[in-house]
């Protein structure tokens, strides 16, 4: 019998993912976008138009192309239509796939492509940093996590209610980390695309 699997992305740790843009949303109220960002990256769910519309390059001599399939673009995490199109096959909750276009600095040029900003608002509070010796808290009088900076399978152990439920969610205790269910990396793995995820195992512990 196969032993139940879900996986970690390190994809929020990736230095080359990071991709200097700017949005409407950011001219419009800095202090929201920052917002935005943060609630996101939590898994908290917020509304559409908190979201970009509109994401321009930050720099006038940068000239953006060829971007990967998911990236983000000045804190907001962005995927393709090609990421998207497997994404919406699976539970995502209330996480949510926004349309938003992109473009070079002149903000009149569109970068080649179909993008979504990539919503996350859906939260499973499942890791057990007693059976994860390789995790780091991340200050000493809180109960934050990361994982170590070259993650391997099975540093992280989950409850077995990480089973249950969405197949892409956030762990509030964990940071900088995607969590997805075995059934949406199978199909994420048969369209090639888990490469940038930087994917890795987790040990889920069984109910005794």
């Amino acid at each position: 019998m196969t032993e139940p699997t879900v996986w970690v992305s390190r994809a929020m740790m990736d230095s080359t993912l990071i991709k200097p843009f700017i949005m409407d949303v950011l001219e419009a109220d800095k202090e929201k976008a920052v917002e935005t960002i943060r609630l996101a990256e939590k898994g908290v769910a917020v509304e559409r138009d908190r979201y970009p519309l509109k994401m321009w390059v930050s720099y006038p001599d940068r000239w953006e192309e060829n971007l990967p399939y998911i990236f983000t673009a000045g804190g907001f995490w962005t995927v393709s239509q090609e990421l998207a199109d497997v994404l919406q096959q699976f539970g995502l909750g209330s996480t949510r796939l926004y349309p938003t276009e992109l473009f070079q600095h002149d903000r009149v040029t569109p970068i080649e492509g179909t993008y979504f900003c990539l919503a996350f608002g859906e939260q499973k509070a499942c890791f057990e940093p007693d059976a994860s010796p390789r995790a780091r808290k991340i200050y000493p009088d809180k109960d934050l996590w990361k994982m170590s900076l070259a993650p391997k399978d099975d540093d992280l152990a989950l409850t077995h209610n990480a089973l249950l439920g969405v197949d892409l969610w956030i762990d509030p205790r964990v940071r900088n980390a995607i969590f997805l269910s075995d059934r949406l990396v199978e199909a994420l793995k048969a369209a090639t695309l888990t490469k940038r995820l930087g994917l890795r195992r987790c040990r889920v512990l069984l109910v005794h």
